[in-house]
């Protein structure tokens, strides 16, 4: 019998956390030795996560605790504080799956886009971006994994087929509708419910949304590479209008992406066969005729794509939908975690969604 890997989860008491708890503690291949939240430290699991009551007996404790008891670290902390934690786990010999934005971008891009100066750029050569599909063949072995942001996951999966047939025009516009559970689980006026309720409102548009920087680096490799980027060389993307906006469902991503490629001699049929072509043998990515929506991948970690050819405008409509705790956080994670340590890609993870 395969020897069980101990994993530990810091910031356990997020959403993030809640997900990774569920998704770990039913993989075969994972011993979920140890759990760290400041908010709860000391206090029993159940107290933080009703749902897990009974089922699970885990104590919060300290981080510095659970990076000592465990072989590989999920870290569902806030960005700025991440990296001083990552370095403590990376010094120790310790693996890496961050769900945190301090990875993800070189050091140039994070201190733009975030507006402080990064904690460790010297672990940024080793960081891989883990969002699976596009960079499988990277993540084999490696130590620390940035785990992309929902929005990000949305927008790039529904473009890379574009971006890597050509087929990406001048202008990318990403419109993205998203769930409240995104902004995290602490207290905040814009997200309390007589605030979101009946109430549909768009936030840091215009070039202002930290995932932007993610969405143009993903489209540039995958303009450069084709399907699979099997280097971590940067390629520069196109520049791309991301425009979230906050709708009242508590979790849940649809991204309705916009281009007008150069070349026009282009129809629905032909577009939908290069998609199944570009996705074909990603277990978590289904690409339908039907378009997409979200209650079909509430509680799920699998992505419904789908793509329209407009022909009176010229310009291609591509749609993503996925649940932004699943494969946009605690899922990708866990997808993740697998194809580090040549696990089945699917190991732990919810292929169905929740009806109704």
């Amino acid at each position: 019998m395969t020897q069980k890997v101990r994993v530990g989860i810091l910031g356990a008491s997020g959403y993030g956390g809640s997900g990774l708890i569920e998704r770990l503690e039913r993989h075969p291949h994972v011993e979920l030795a140890a759990l760290a939240s400041r908010q709860f430290e000391g206090q029993p699991l159940a107290t933080c996560w009703p749902q897990f009551a009974g089922l699970f007996e885990h104590t919060f404790q300290d981080h510095e605790s659970v990076v000592e008891a465990c072989e590989v670290l999920f870290y569902a902390t806030p960005h700025g504080a991440t990296a001083p934690l990552v370095k403590l786990a990376i010094d120790a010999g310790k693996n890496v799956i961050d769900l945190s934005a301090d990875f993800r971008l070189t050091q140039n891009e994070y201190e733009t886009w975030y507006g402080q100066t990064h904690p460790h750029p010297e672990l940024l050569p080793l960081a891989r971006y883990g969002l699976t599909e596009l960079h499988r063949e990277e993540l084999p072995g490696t130590q620390l994994v940035a785990n992309p942001g929902c929005n990000a996951s949305a927008a790039s999966l529904a473009l890379a087929p574009l971006a890597a047939n050509g087929l990406l025009g001048e202008n990318v516009i990403a419109h993205v509708a998203t769930g409240v559970s995104g902004a995290g689980r602490a207290p905040s006026l814009p997200f309390h419910f007589t605030e979101v309720t009946e109430n549909v409102k768009p936030y840091k548009v215009a070039g202002t949304h930290r995932h932007t920087a993610e969405i143009e680096a993903t489209l540039g490799r995958a303009k450069a590479s084709g399907k699979r980027l099997e280097t971590h060389r940067r390629t520069a993307g196109p520049v791309v209008s991301f425009n979230p906006h906050l709708v009242p469902m508590t979790r849940g991503i649809l991204a309705t992406c916009y281009t007008r490629p150069e070349k026009n001699l282009l129809d629905s049929e032909r577009l939908l066969g290069i998609y199944r072509e570009y996705y074909r043998g990603d277990p978590l990515i289904i690409v339908q005729d039907e378009l997409p929506q979200t209650k079909a991948v509430y509680g799920s970690d699998r992505t419904i794509l789908s793509v329209r050819y407009d022909a009176r405008s010229q310009i291609v409509v591509a749609f993503a939908a996925l649940d932004n705790l699943g494969k946009g956080a605690a899922g990708q994670a866990v997808q993740n975690f697998n194809v580090v340590n040549d696990f089945e890609e699917t190991l732990g993870l919810q292929l169905e969604g929740v009806w109704p």
